[in-house]
């Protein structure tokens, strides 16, 4: 994973990316956008604060959301915003520790990934001929 800058409209932005290696290029597939910082402790920090903000807004409204039922909804659509700021700085927070973790062997292909590792593609042979000629040639009549 890396921090790639983008402009978008004229104006820098960031993101954290992970790169997608395939036979006709490079594609990447945004993790976490950070906004216009570069740096991820301090997006971190500055959505933790506004998460802070946000659920003591909500506990200022709680008191008084029985009493109108546009407070009420107010309060619901505060609660979700909050459980969506939750989520993204754990996403945040989980790609900032796998930024910090070792890169894996870069000569191994990952089990699972459908991927043959480096030099077994020498070992690989097309047969010529016709599978059902061949299947021919065993069958018992």
């Amino acid at each position: 994973m890396k921090i790639r800058e983008i402009i978008i409209g004229g104006q820098t932005s960031y993101e954290i990316v992970e790169e997608i290696h395939h036979a006709t290029g490079t594609k990447f597939r945004v993790i976490v956008s950070l906004g216009t910082d570069s740096d991820p402790e301090d997006v971190r920090r500055r959505r933790q604060s506004d998460l802070l903000g946000l659920e003591r807004s909500l506990e200022r409204l709680l008191p008084l959301r029985d009493a109108d039922p546009g407070i009420a909804r107010k309060c619901n659509s505060m609660a979700n915003r909050i459980d969506r700021e939750r989520k993204k700085i754990a996403q945040l927070t989980s790609a900032i520790e796998q930024m910090a973790a070792p890169p894996p062997d870069a000569g191994r292909s990952n089990p699972g990934d459908g991927l043959l590792p480096r030099g077994n593609v020498k070992r690989l042979r097309l047969v010529p001929g016709n599978p059902a000629d061949e299947a021919k040639k065993y069958r018992a009549d």
